[in-house]
Formats: C-alpha cells, structure tokens, sequence
C-alpha cells in the first residue's frame, strides 16, 4: 500500500517531455514575416521564415533540409530562442548554414540560460558555409533560452531548420482532481484498515 501512495505522489510531481524537431514548413515563408511568439512553444527573437525557392543558388536554399521552409535571424542580427511558458527545453541541435557568405568565413557560437544564469557556452565557434547545411549538436540539457550569435551580425544571415529539442514542461494537476485523488488514497487505506481489524 506505502508502495501505491508513494507511486501515486510521485507521479503528481513528475514533469513530461517531449522531444520535437521543429522544421518551420508550417510558416509563410515570406522574410518579412517575423516568427509569432509562441510558436512551437518558443519565443523566436529577431527571427523569420524562408522558402528554399526565395534565393536561388544561396545559403538560404541549401538552408533548407526538410520540407521546403527554414528559419533565418532577420536582419542578420544575433537571436535569442526562449520557452514561451514554464519548463525547460534540452537543445539537442539544429542544421544550419550561412545565407550569403562562405567560404568558412561565417562562424556562429552559442549560450544557453536558465532564469537568466549562463548554464552553457561553447568555448569556440562553429564554421558553416552557404554551400552545404552543418548539423550543429550540442546536447545542452535544462535551459529555458538559447542565444545564437555570429561573427558577421549585422552583415550576414544564417539559416536554421530542424531545430531538435527536448521540451520539459512542469505538470501542476487540477485542485480539483488532486482533491479527489487524495480522497481515493484515503478511502482505500481506511479500507484496507478494516480489512485488517476484523
């Protein structure tokens, strides 16, 4: 019976995850278009859609590993993924590829935080091309943000897509339900109780 309760507690604290790659081939694919908030459950700073068919012959098309749609930081400036509700997210990795510039020249490095605390950073920069998509994986686990930047902010974009994560969110059941579970709990030790007195 203690093994039940304890079971049953234990899972009213439990949090779910679930893992998700998000390939952005629901957007518009129009680069003025800025992602929502809330997207996926994220908050996409300074981000958009694009069309693998927007720029012939560019990053932004060779960007494109699944469907026909990625994601890009608009403007080309440094971006920031947050989880739009509680929890947190592990960042598996994503593909990513230089819009305009190659050759190895543009290099992207990354933070992820926790309520504002630096949890991870890499301790050097990842090259990508226009050419070809690099597969960028860095396991991070336990972060609510992401940052991205680039060594040509303001000058180039980079183009993400199957961005994969892990997402941790905390589960906070009804009152209500947790009343009536508790209620349960309780009716079946008093009856096991009786059980035992007679």
């Amino acid at each position: 019976m203690k093994k039940i309760i304890v079971g049953l507690c234990l899972s009213l604290c439990a949090s779910f995850s679930s893992a998700a790659v998000i390939s952005f081939d629901d957007l518009s694919g129009n680069p003025a278009d800025t992602i929502g908030d809330a997207y996926e459950g994220f908050n996409w700073g300074l981000m958009a859609s694009v069309s693998n068919v927007e720029f012939p012959g560019s990053g932004f098309e060779q960007g494109v590993v699944s469907g026909d749609k990625a994601a890009f930081n608009q403007f080309g400036m440094d971006a920031s993924i947050a989880l739009a509700a509680g929890g947190t997210f592990d960042f598996i990795g994503a593909f990513f590829t230089a819009a305009w510039i190659g050759d190895y020249f543009h290099e992207l490095s990354f933070e992820g935080y926790l309520d504002g605390a630096l949890l991870y950073s890499t301790s050097s920069a990842f090259a990508i091309t226009d050419t070809t998509a690099s597969w960028i994986q860095l396991d991070w686990a336990g972060i609510d943000q992401l940052n991205i930047y680039s060594n040509l902010a303001g000058w180039d974009q980079w183009v993400m897509d199957d961005f994969t994560v892990d997402i941790h969110a905390v589960s906070v059941p009804e009152s209500s339900s947790l009343v009536l579970l508790l209620m349960g709990v309780l009716s079946l030790f008093f009856a096991r109780a009786r059980v035992n007195l007679q």
